[in-house]
C-alpha cells in the first residue's frame, strides 16, 4: 500500500486491522473522487486474499507476491480509479475469489433490457448475479472472498435492501468493499453495518508532482491553474488535461472576477453550459452505452468545483489582509465569494433533483450575479 499517496491515516487504520486479525466484514470507502479509493480496494483485497502474508520494514501488513493468489493478481491496475476513460479498469480478474462490481457490468447481462440499459445505476441483476449469489459460494482458491462494489452510490434502494442480507449475515471468509464518492446517497441501514474509512483529496504537492511528470510541456502558469482546478483529485487531472478542460479556466474564471467587479457577463449561463454540454457529448463518445445524463453531472461537478476552489482560494487571501478592527467592510469584502460557493451549492441541488441542466446554468449565473450586485 506504500503506492498510494496521500491517505496514510486510511492505510494505517487497514494495516491495524490486518495486524490484529480483527479486519472487518463490510467497509466503506468514501471520499472525493480520483483520490485512491478503488486502488486503495484492489490493494487491500490482495492482501485479503494472500495465502502467506508478510511484514515491510515499516512494520506494514503486505501481500507476499508469490503465493498463487498474489501471481493471479500480479499485473492488476493499481490506479485504476485515476484513468477515467478505461470503463473494464477492475471489471474482470484472473483471481475466481476477488469480484469487481461496476455499472459496466451491465454489458455483460443475460438480460436484453439490462444489456442495452444507459449506464446512470448499478442494476439490481447485476447485483445479484455478481455479489449476493457468489457470495454463498465458498472460496476457490484459498479461504477469502472480497468483493468491491465500486461508485456504490450508484446503488438504488431496492439494490442496496437487497444487499442488506449479505452485509448482515457474511458468508466466514467473505469482505465487501463499497466505494463511493457520495456516501449520502447510500442507506443509514448500509452505512450502520460498515466500518466507514475516510479519504481526503490529496495535498496540491502531489498533484504538481503527477502535472510535472505526465505533463511536461504544460506552462508553468497553466500547471498552477491544473492544480487548483484538481481540487486534490488526481482522476480529475486526468480529465482535464484528457478532455482540455483548461479552456474553462481560462474563460469562465476571468468572467467570474469581472462579475465581482459589478460588470456581469449576460451569457455566462450559456457559456457555463456549452462547456459542460461538450465535454459530456465527448465523454459518452469515449464510452459505450455511456450515459449523456450521468456524464453532465460529471462535467458539472467539476464546473462547480471549478468555481467553488477559486472562490475559497480568494477567500483565503482576502481573510488574511482584512483589518482586525472593521468587520463591515471585511464582510463586504468577503461577500462576493461566499455568494458564489453558495451559488456552485444550489446549483448542486438543482441538478440532483433532475432540473434541466441549461436551466441550472442560467441559475447559477443570475445567483452569482446578484450576490456580486448585493456585495457592490
Amino acid at each position: 500500500m506504500e503506492r498510494i499517496l496521500g491517505q496514510n491515516q486510511a492505510i494505517d487504520l487497514l494495516n491495524l486491522q490486518l495486524s490484529t486479525g480483527r479486519q472487518h466484514h463490510a467497509y466503506i470507502f468514501h471520499g472525493p473522487v480520483g483520490v485512491g479509493k478503488f486502488t486503495t480496494a484492489l490493494t487491500y483485497a490482495r492482501v485479503l486474499l494472500c495465502h502467506d502474508r508478510q511484514a515491510d520494514l515499516t512494520g506494514r501488513v503486505i501481500a507476499c507476491d508469490a503465493c498463487p493468489s498474489c501471481r493471479l493478481l500480479t499485473g492488476l491496475t493499481p490506479d485504476a480509479e485515476s484513468n477515467p476513460d478505461d470503463d473494464t479498469a477492475g471489471l474482470t480478474t484472473a483471481h475466481p475469489d476477488l469480484h469487481v462490481i461496476r455499472k459496466e457490468l451491465a454489458r455483460y447481462s443475460d438480460d436484453a433490457n439490462t444489456r442495452n440499459r444507459k449506464l446512470t445505476r448499478i442494476p439490481v441483476e447485476v447485483l445479484r448475479s455478481a455479489l449476493i449469489e457468489p457470495a454463498n459460494l465458498a472460496p476457490r482458491l484459498g479461504t477469502s472472498k472480497v468483493f468491491i462494489v465500486d461508485e456504490a452510490e450508484l446503488l438504488n434502494p431496492a439494490g442496496q435492501n437487497a444487499l442488506l442480507k449479505t452485509l448482515e449475515e457474511p458468508p466466514a471468509g467473505t469482505t465487501l468493499i463499497l466505494v463511493t464518492g457520495n456516501e449520502d446517497r447510500l442507506l443509514p441501514t448500509i452505512r450502520s453495518r460498515c466500518m466507514r474509512i475516510a479519504f481526503s483529496p490529496l495535498p496540491d504537492q502531489a498533484v504538481h508532482d503527477w502535472c510535472v511528470k505526465n505533463c511536461p510541456d504544460l506552462p508553468a502558469d497553466q500547471k498552477n491553474v491544473l492544480v487548483e482546478f484538481a481540487s486534490g483529485s488526481l482522476g480529475r487531472a486526468q480529465l482535464i488535461t484528457r478532455y482540455g478542460l483548461l479552456s474553462w479556466a481560462d474563460a469562465v474564471l476571468p468572467a467570474l472576477d469581472r462579475a465581482a467587479q459589478g460588470k456581469p457577463s449576460p451569457d455566462l449561463g450559456q457559456q457555463i453550459f456549452s462547456f459542460i454540454d461538450t465535454f459530456a457529448a465527448d465523454f459518452v463518445k469515449a464510452h459505450a452505452n455511456g450515459s449523456k445524463e450521468a456524464a453532465n453531472k460529471l462535467g458539472a461537478d467539476m464546473m462547480w468545483s471549478l468555481i467553488a476552489t477559486r472562490a475559497r482560494a480568494l477567500l483565503a487571501k482576502l481573510a488574511g489582509s482584512c483589518a482586525t478592527d472593521d468587520p463591515i467592510a471585511n464582510e463586504q469584502a468577503l461577500a462576493p465569494w461566499l455568494a458564489m460557493i453558495d451559488a456552485t451549492e444550489q446549483a448542486q441541488k438543482l441538478l440532483g433533483s433532475n432540473v434541466n441542466l441549461s436551466i441550472t446554468c442560467d441559475h447559477i449565473a443570475v445567483a452569482l450575479t446578484r450576490g456580486f450586485t448585493a456585495a457592490c
